[in-house]
């Protein structure tokens, strides 16, 4: 279609402007920044892949002229950090997703197949890790400066926010370093930020979808996500080699680390789709549901890994397709 790189351009300037939302200062501009991709796997989604590629590439270059534009005196190339930390984390993942969402699909299929929902989560978990990991390499050139140029940041912010200076130690409280506590959550937070990576693709998959359908622009029909969301087996297989691997040292176990977590994530989102399949019919089932969510925000440390146990045991045993047999209860897509 012609009209479809004039879209991807326009979609990939509201996702430039998506991405700034948080100069503003408001935390209204930093909750807007979390749908950032969100034009593009929508450009994706009802306009194709072209559409989707050109708002990725249109939303780089609009970022690399703004942060150039203000950081003019900067030297070197560290004026475009942000244009590809967004390319590389968010914008060209969420273009791939997408597009293999609606690969299969369509009048222009041929013969190809659609991507099973499982395995779209799994692509989405290598994504999320390769995004998280090249976003992070932005901060230093390797992960061991990275993990150092990290944690300065975070104990400067810190610093700053209890009223001292950057450079001032935070004074221990309690017989409880809080520095040391900072060191700690920063070896933490780049594992963690490759499982929520994963989740925040799936999830803008997922808006992204809704809306096309809503609009009658889906090349596909809705699936019965809490039905065939179904991670292969072999993906445990691959959870287990991701274990040996993250014990190793060096960017090669920073990797693994990644995809573990990454992985991981999506076991958390199958672990949501059984219990939403295993509610079904039941009385209690907005209660169940709302308590469980309720848990994972206030509980997340408990919560979630117990939703991610869920999903793996799902995998080993088929619990959704045990249930199935035993209830016949008709399945309705939610």
């Amino acid at each position: 279609m012609q009209r479809d790189i004039p879209i991807g351009l326009g979609a990939g300037l509201a996702a430039a402007i998506l991405t700034l939302a948080p100069a503003s200062g408001s935390g209204f501009g930093a909750l807007l920044s979390v749908l950032s991709a969100l034009p593009i796997t929508l450009a994706t989604l009802c306009w194709g892949y072209r559409a989707g590629l050109a708002a990725a590439i249109a939303a780089m270059a609009v970022l690399a002229l703004v942060t150039s534009g203000l950081d003019a005196q900067s030297p070197d190339a560290s004026r475009f950090r942000l244009a590809l930390q967004f390319g590389v984390s968010r914008a060209l993942p969420a273009w791939g997703l997408a597009y293999l969402a609606v690969a299969g699909f369509g009048d222009r299929a041929g013969d190809r197949a659609p991507l099973p929902l499982g395995t779209l989560a799994i692509v989405a978990a290598v994504l999320g890790m390769a995004g998280t990991f090249f976003g992070i390499l932005a901060l230093g050139s390797t992960p061991e400066q990275a993990l150092a140029n990290l944690r300065t940041d975070l104990m400067q912010a810190v610093r700053i926010m209890m009223g001292g200076s950057k450079d001032q130690p935070i004074p221990a409280k309690d017989g409880v370093d809080p520095e040391a506590l900072l060191q700690v959550f920063s070896v933490i937070l780049l594992p963690l930020a490759a499982l929520l990576t994963t989740v925040s693709n799936l999830g803008g998959l997922w808006l992204s979808a809704r809306i096309a359908l809503i609009s009658g622009r889906l090349p596909r029909r809705w699936p019965d996500i809490a039905a065939e969301l179904f991670l292969p087996t072999w993906s445990l297989g691959l959870v287990a080699v991701t274990c040996a691997i993250s014990l190793l040292s060096g960017t090669v176990g920073f990797a693994g680390q990644l995809l573990l977590a990454a992985l991981l994530g999506a076991f958390l989102i199958q672990g949501f789709a059984v219990l939403h399949f295993l509610t079904r019919g039941g009385a209690l089932r907005p209660l169940i549901l709302a308590l469980a969510y309720l848990l994972c925000v206030v509980l997340s440390w408990l919560a979630l890994p117990l939703m991610i146990v869920l999903g793996l045991v799902e995998t080993l045993f088929n619990l959704r397709g045990r249930f199935s047999d035993r209830s016949n209860t008709p399945s309705t897509p939610r």
